[in-house]
């Protein structure tokens, strides 16, 4: 009688140990097929820097700790909302907007960078909170993206800006944006 009932333990402890193995096991293959399946979205952001007629200023110094008030003072923190579109062209269909906040860095021509992407297209249809520490004067910079909302929940992934037009010089610049979701 005590072998049977130590039998029917040992068999309900493997059983129990084995549903967990399959619990984290799934777990782990769904999580590795998510970061297999990468979706990727290209657009426009168009920043504007000095305002013109139909297309006002993206950027605005909101606070300068120093009273420097070059976009480069550190300390400073400024505040933009450029405008998403589907081009490169400024009158390309607009698709959202881009508000974020950005606060220079010590170091020279760099800058901590929040932004929060709300895109309205047929297919996407949320937004994105991303990061950066942004180098003004290289040719392309990483993002990290960190969450979403709408059919952007639960997203993780980077996204690879370069520049597209304009520049310095110039009343605008645009930058082509790769969006690489898991």
């Amino acid at each position: 009688m005590k072998i049977t009932m130590m039998s029917t333990k040992l068999q309900a402890c493997t059983c129990l140990l084995m549903v967990a193995i399959a619990i984290s096991f799934s777990g782990a293959v769904v999580d590795a097929r998510r970061h297999t399946e990468c979706k990727k979205l290209e657009f426009y952001l168009h920043e504007q820097f000095v305002s013109e007629p139909g297309y006002p200023a993206t950027d605005l110094l909101a606070a300068s700790a120093t009273g420097n008030t070059s976009t480069y003072a550190f300390g400073n923190l400024g505040i933009s909302e450029q405008v998403i579109r589907e081009g490169v062209s400024n009158t390309s269909a607009i698709i959202g907007r881009a508000p974020g906040t950005y606060q220079p860095n010590m170091e020279e021509r760099t800058f901590a960078l929040y932004k929060l992407l709300t895109l309205q297209t047929q297919e996407w249809n949320g937004t994105l909170v991303v990061f950066s520490d942004w180098l003004s004067d290289a040719a392309s910079n990483e993002w990290t993206v960190v969450g979403g909302t709408g059919t952007f929940r639960m997203m993780r992934g980077y996204v690879i800006n370069t520049k597209a037009a304009g520049g310095a010089g110039t009343n605008s610049i645009t930058f082509k944006w790769e969006v690489f979701l898991y």
